[in-house]
């Protein structure tokens, strides 16, 4: 018991020495539940080809009120627009289903659905009206696996605070992963929104408007009243490092890998050279970490980005036991610890 009131107070302590001064600049939120009330509009990744891909069906429910003006628009894997915007008017205790491969084009690619409030134009996005519940179901036609893909939600209904907005990209993440042979595989899914999707006072129209406040660290909103994602999203690619351990917490391998809006690893085997298949270094799987800073020896670290993924771990031709889920994560030096300070 004394052990979880020490780590309540530390959690308190760090909260409150956030909320005013220069510490306010630093927060980054994310911390929220994805699938909790979506107050303002939410980003829906989607796939399609390859392990995941074959339909891809969003739900969208309004059990508050009403969202009659519901409008989406849809990106491509690079988080350009593409296809045709869509309403999905939504009644009290309504839900609605969109086939996303009707709207993207032929063939259908991986990108990301902006869903929120159309305004009066038309052309634009806008805050809900009412709070939503938003996922996304994924069928693989090559295997007849089914997943689950929650939003990111712009900020929840029930805890408004900076924290809680744009969940749950955070600045780092981790994994586990089986030794990758010829039989077992993991896919890794990376999200990383470009800055087409949130303006950062370079890049735009924006689908939730563009940067307001000028500066990396302020928590503003929109030019369009959406909460502004901390730190601003990047131009282009972005950079993550990666850091990958043994089961006996050894370091093998400090490298960095690019992630551009929605892009699919499918295959960890194809980062680092093959590491993941090194049954020298790895008989029992690998545990690794992702940051938004390349690794400690980088001549010029990239900013940081916030980011989020899936990893699906599966037996090649076998439809059982396929594990697919979100990332573990957390802030950057969260996860890392003092050292990140020093080494970045």
């Amino acid at each position: 018991m004394s052990k979880l009131i020490t780590v309540a107070l530390l959690v308190g302590g760090l909260i409150a020495g956030a909320a005013g001064g220069a510490a306010a600049q630093a927060i980054q939120g994310g911390i929220g539940d994805p699938l909790t009330l979506a107050a303002s509009g939410v980003v829906v990744p989607f796939f399609f080809g390859g392990n995941l891909g074959g339909v891809a069906t969003l739900q969208v429910a309004s059990p508050v009120g009403q969202n009659l003006n519901a409008h989406m628009f849809f990106y491509n894997a690079t988080c350009q627009r593409i296809g045709l915007s869509t309403g999905l008017p939504l009644t009290t205790n309504d839900i609605g289903f969109v086939q996303v491969s009707n709207f993207i084009g032929t063939p259908p690619g991986d990108g990301l659905v902006a869903f929120a409030g159309g305004n009066q134009s038309g052309f634009g996005l806008q805050p809900l009206d009412n709070p939503i519940h938003a996922r996304l179901y994924q069928f693989a036609n090559s295997d007849g696996r089914s997943r689950v893909i929650e939003p990111i939600i712009i900020n929840t209904a029930e805890f408004p605070s900076v924290q809680h907005w744009w969940s749950p990209l955070r600045t780092g993440a981790t994994f586990y992963a089986p030794l990758e042979t010829s039989t077992v595989k993991t896919d890794l899914y990376l999200i990383c929104p470009r800055a087409t999707i949130v303006g950062n006072g370079v890049t735009e129209p924006a689908a939730f408007g563009n940067d307001t406040g000028g500066g990396v660290g302020d928590l503003v909103f929109t030019t369009t009243g959406f909460p502004q994602i901390n730190p601003r999203l990047p131009n282009g690619v972005s950079t993550l490092g990666v850091r990958i351990y043994d089961d006996n917490e050894f370091l093998r391998v400090d490298t960095t890998i690019t992630c551009d809006c929605v892009t699919k690893y499918e295959s960890i085997i194809l980062i680092a050279g093959g590491i993941y298949g090194n049954g020298s270094f790895f008989p029992n799987g690998t545990y690794t970490e992702l940051s938004s800073f390349p690794p400690s020896n980088s001549i010029n670290p990239s900013p940081r980005t916030s980011f989020t993924g899936y990893t699906s771990s599966f037996t090649v031709n076998v439809t059982q036991n396929a594990f697919f889920g979100r990332l573990s994560n957390g802030s950057q030096l969260s996860l890392q610890g003092p050292a990140a300070v020093s080494e970045r």
